[in-house]
């Protein structure tokens, strides 16, 4: 804690024309108490980035309801002041929770909609029957949005027949209780979800097709698979997405294709799924696509090793299948994938890829001994490898 003969002389330094001496005060007052917040807010004004932004992390450092408090009228001014009174809110957290209470009656439909997200950023509320006021009674349809977004992320169960009632309002708004009905996941809701399967809107379809796979329920399941001879393409996609995700893989000539299609080109997410649909259908082409995949995965990143693995086990569900051991000889297929095709081979104990392994070792020696040296001091299995050796 600054001492108070210090403070007065780092809280001239605020002033001094020199804006990096403005920054150092500012950043020195990161360890002063409630009587440098004032001046802080006021340098949030300063024509130098640096101070503002010095300025915005020690009223965040200092923290604590007087800080909040402070900071609230910020949100009524331009842009950079106001987003910038967000994240200072949203950092101070919890004790900034009660003094946004009042603003969700304000006359102002921004300042409404600000104080919703911020408790949303924030994670808590003691007050969610006012939220869900807001829902349902609000003229403004981004406040009833926000409303409908921030019940969700708080776990509002109570809130779920003002939900399910928003999904007749305005298309965002529906949007924002379709987030959240998927986060709450409670199965009343399934049947009003699945009423927006006949929304005019493709994209409100869309989205009901995702919520009904976040369920994961299968009393969706019987009217998804319904839809799919009927879909559009991205109806389609979402509607095999949805059904693997509640763990059924409807067994239709061009699910593995859409499968297929989603694991070449989706983000990881979509390609988790289709990892899932495509080891259900025991596809056989798309062994050599996954492991395609798994060639440029950088095990350096912090999620490779997760995505590896994952990819793995779904290789193991197909077995000891041709696909597999043909990749061994594939001369395009990228040495990490075959790699990852031996691992595989070695957590199935595959006899039959004796001759391929040794054909192998009889290659490239280099290649297949810093093959083994990572394997081995990455994956236990590479022991399984070398008994069958």
């Amino acid at each position: 804690m600054i001492p108070t003969a210090e403070l007065v002389t780092v809280l001239q330094k605020l002033l001094d024309p020199d804006p990096s001496e403005r920054r150092t005060a500012a950043e020195a007052l990161s360890d002063a108490d409630e009587r440098a917040i004032y001046p802080l807010i006021k340098a949030l004004r300063d024509d130098n980035p640096g101070v503002q932004d010095a300025a915005m992390r020690s009223i965040i450092a200092i923290g604590g309801e007087v800080a909040a408090y402070m900071s609230l009228p910020l949100l009524r001014e331009g842009p950079f002041l106001r987003n910038t009174a967000r994240i200072i809110l949203k950092q101070i957290g919890t004790a900034a929770v009660q003094l946004l209470r009042p603003l969700l009656a304000d006359k102002d439909d921004d300042v409404r909609t600000f104080a919703v997200d911020l408790i949303s950023d924030i994670g808590s509320c003691d007050y969610p029957e006012e939220i869900n006021r807001l829902l349902e009674t609000d003229p403004n349809q981004n406040v009833r949005a926000s409303a409908a977004r921030t019940l969700g992320v708080l776990g509002c169960r109570d809130a779920i027949p003002a939900l399910v009632a928003a999904l007749k309002d305005a298309e965002w708004v529906c949007f924002s209780a379709l987030e959240s009905l998927a986060l709450i996941r409670d199965e009343s809701s399934i049947e009003p979800v699945m009423t927006l399967l006949n929304a005019p809107s493709e994209t409100l379809r869309y989205a009901a097709i995702e919520t009904l796979g976040k369920f994961g329920s299968s009393r969706s399941s019987a009217t998804l698979i319904k839809r799919i001879p009927n879909a559009s393409d991205i109806e389609k996609s979402a509607i095999i997405k949805s059904l693997v995700q509640i763990g059924i893989t409807p067994s239709m000539a061009e699910v593995g294709d859409l499968l297929l299609n989603l694991y070449k080109n989706g983000e990881w997410e979509e390609r988790r799924i289709a990892l899932t649909g495509l080891a259900d259908l025991k596809d056989k082409r798309a062994v050599p696509v996954i492991l395609e995949g798994a060639g440029p995965i950088d095990p350096s990143k912090p999620d490779s090793e997760e995505q590896l693995h994952e990819i793995k086990e779904a290789l193991i569900k197909f077995g000891c299948s041709p696909s597999l051991l043909a990749v061994l000889n594939d001369p395009d297929m990228k040495f990490r994938s075959k790699v990852v095709a031996i691992e595989v081979i070695g957590e199935l104990q595959c006899a039959e890829a004796v001759p391929h392994l040794i054909a192998i070792m009889d290659g490239d020696l280099r290649e297949v001994r810093r093959a083994f040296a990572v394997m081995m001091s990455e994956q236990r299995s590479m022991n399984n490898i070398l008994c069958i050796l």
